[in-house]
């Protein structure tokens, strides 16, 4: 995160719903009354409203935000122009870690040694208040392979046992399993039509009447039409209820037009290197529970240690609202929001909007405050944050971020998306 305050902390943040069009005139004084909620602006040390002229002769200013009429407008301490530092930050996705244990789509295999136990080893923080102390870990095995083994037998047992294994575990739906394989597919054909997965359902459903033809039991259905879709076995199909039922659950919902998803037979199923793939999931998040963020990264081991193991890591991005969610709520402690020790603990103020996305400004100084208290600087730090486009990640022209972002001589570039 952009927090960088020892001593003095604010958040302000815009709704870009708000716009310019309606703030109280420059020069006019900024009250609870005539500053909508979720509208933000730059003032001077009179709390009148500045605009960019004002910004650029003043020696002081503080930036302001709307709560409602009635309610205290959450102002950010005194700015010192000459003394402060503006740094602005972009709005990042967050992504997800993905560790492929075996083929990973280029290079890669899983083991094949018959009668031989096999197992996966992930090591992970939890991000919740019960399991996120120290680290915990969880296998996807051991499974045993019979005298004829195949990667691929090998990587459909570990990914149920995975699926069993996280069920009840406090992991559970922090991370998936999936299975992808280099074998050749067949892209499925107008007889089977549609294709249609909802997440967490071991059937699909078709539209054509051919099902049971092109996905008989013991062949592999590929959701997608490259070597890193996923591939489930399949284990009945029905040219009547239009069904193909899969060996493990879907992960993700979808829909598969003619030719968009592939048919693998069982002989190219058992000579292709198969690989297993374990995907992060974004915890749940609750700002007043939780009172963390991150997203989830663990460590993947193999019990054979000749098995090839790729990581993509993950980043928590920057911007995002689970972040913006947390600064926020840090801030209102300096504004004498607390009790939140207590049971029930006491909820503050939130104004971030869940699922949308921001930019950052961030306002840094340092006081000098030696021969009172510290041998060290005083720090204090602001953080604007923008809200942007929630689908495009764009700042908008006409919101109250946007003119601030102008007023402080800085550049939608420098923040959106």
């Amino acid at each position: 995160m952009l927090r960088t305050a020892d001593n003095v902390f604010s958040v302000v943040l815009d709704n870009s719903t708000k716009t310019a069009a309606n703030l109280p005139a420059v020069g006019t004084v900024v009250t609870d009354s005539n500053l909508e909620e979720g509208a933000i602006v730059a003032v001077d040390a009179g709390m009148r409203r500045m605009d960019a002229a004002a910004y650029g002769t003043a020696d002081r200013y503080r930036i302001v935000q709307g709560k409602g009429t009635g309610k205290q407008l959450m102002i950010s301490p005194m700015i010192t122009k000459k003394s402060a530092t503006l740094s602005t930050s972009k709005h990042r996705v967050p992504v997800q870690q993905v560790s492929v244990v075996g083929y990973n789509g280029t290079t890669g295999a899983l083991p094949a040694a018959n009668s031989t136990d096999y197992f996966i080893k992930i090591r992970k923080n939890d991000n919740d208040a019960a399991n996120r102390s120290q680290p915990m870990s969880l296998f996807a095995g051991p499974v045993r392979t019979d005298a004829t083994p195949t990667q691929a037998e090998l990587a459909f047992a570990l990914r149920l046992n995975g699926i069993a294994n996280f069920k009840d575990e406090p992991a559970n739906n922090y991370l998936t399993f999936d299975v992808i394989t280099g074998a050749t597919g067949t892209a499925t054909p107008a007889g089977v039509g549609t294709i249609t997965a909802v997440k967490g359902s071991k059937v699909l459903t078709v539209t054509g009447t051919t099902v049971a033809t092109t996905f008989p039991v013991g062949t592999a259905v590929r959701l997608g039409t490259t070597v890193s879709s996923p591939i489930f076995l399949v284990t009945a199909s029905d040219n009547a209820a239009k069904t193909i039922t899969l060996d493990a659950p879907v992960n993700a919902s979808g829909t598969f037009a003619a030719g968009a998803a592939q048919s693998i037979t069982a002989a190219n199923l058992a000579a292709g290197a198969c690989g297993v793939v374990l995907t992060g999931v974004q915890a749940d998040f609750n700002v007043n529970s939780f009172r963390d963020y991150y997203v989830n990264r663990f460590t993947v081991t193999f019990s054979d240690v000749s098995t090839l193991v790729t990581t993509s890591g993950a980043r928590t991005g920057s911007g995002v609202w689970q972040q913006v969610a947390m600064d926020e709520y840090m801030s209102y402690g300096f504004e004498g929001e607390n009790s939140m020790l207590g049971v029930p603990p006491r909820m503050r103020d939130q104004e971030v909007i869940e699922g949308g996305k921001y930019g950052c400004i961030e306002v840094s100084w340092t006081e000098s405050i030696q021969g009172l208290v510290s041998l060290q600087g005083g720090k204090g730090s602001v953080l604007f944050y923008v809200n942007l486009d929630a689908t495009s990640g764009l700042l908008g022209a006409t919101s109250t971020g946007s003119k601030l972002v102008t007023v402080l001589g800085k550049t939608a570039a420098e923040v959106q998306q």
